[in-house]
């Protein structure tokens, strides 16, 4: 049951890939401390993760154990007692601790390293129209732990955190033999400076992965992505972000005024320090 219902939150393959960054571990062991904070989860069920670096009974990882206990016992109708909830909790540390071990050995050596990377690809691909989502995470969590581990980068990371899963462009095949290049699709209502802003996430992270800063970058190498002017055909948009976000043709198009979008009135500057990768 345990693993089955995680994989609806996390899929499988993309389960070995480290979702959380040391500094946001550290963060939530800090805020934990406070006695205002003591009821404060790490996570959520509508962007649940789990530490794959720590171990499966770190503070983050119990509190993640809590979030997913919790929702089995509501989405599966189980009894709601004590006993039921401690026994999932228990449950999900002991698949973790599988999990945790299959991170690791992942990185023992070269090929077990492309195996992995092998198979989080081929589930990408398979996914690609299915189930995109899967590729949305992973590269909204790559950008996101590149600009918390890289220094330039951190004065971006509220406001990556703010565009979220939803502000990544997709991807659609360019070639079928050829299934390590993408095309971009940026989504329609995004301004187009925000993409040259986000492909230095992306540029950085290509940059320490090349010098074999593992420590820095973690993850597969990504595919080959082309930029074109292909616009996604998703409707879905990110509300409240800063009314530069946003693409105005679209914004006139759709008629979204700002009672719908709720923009913010002070642009933000997606401008990149130019001396970042000197």
């Amino acid at each position: 049951m345990t693993h089955t219902q995680l994989q609806s939150l996390v899929p499988k393959q993309a389960q070995v890939i480290p979702l959380v960054t040391p500094e946001e571990r550290t963060r939530y062991e800090k805020q934990i401390q406070l006695p205002q904070n003591s009821h404060l989860e790490a996570t959520s069920e509508t962007n649940f993760r789990f530490d794959v670096l720590g171990t499966n009974r770190s503070l983050w990882n119990k509190s993640a154990a809590r979030v997913f206990a919790d929702l089995t016992i509501r989405q599966l109708g189980l009894p709601n007692n004590i006993d039921m909830f401690q026994a999932i909790v228990k449950a999900f540390q002991t698949y973790l601790s599988t999990i945790i071990r299959r991170y690791k050995t992942s990185l023992k050596s070269a090929d077990e390293q492309e195996l992995v990377r092998s198979r989080v690809s081929k589930y990408g691909r398979k996914y690609q129209v299915s189930k995109p989502i899967f590729y949305f995470i992973q590269l909204f969590h790559r950008r996101r732990y590149i600009s918390y581990a890289f220094p330039p980068l951190q004065k971006h990371a509220t406001m990556l955190e703010q565009m979220g899963i939803d502000g990544m462009s997709s991807d659609e095949s360019g070639d079928e033999e050829d299934q390590h290049e993408y095309k971009i699709l940026a989504p329609q209502w995004r301004a187009t400076e925000v993409a040259a802003w986000l492909r230095m996430f992306d540029t950085i992270h290509n940059i320490l992965r090349t010098t074999g800063n593992s420590k820095t970058a973690q993850g597969a190498f990504p595919h080959r992505r082309i930029f074109t002017a292909n616009k996604s055909k998703s409707k879905k948009f990110v509300s409240g972000l800063p009314h530069n976000t946003y693409n105005q043709d679209w914004v006139n198009k759709e008629q979204c005024s700002q009672y719908v979008l709720h923009p913010t009135p002070i642009p933000y500057d997606f401008n990149h320090d130019p001396n970042i990768i000197q």
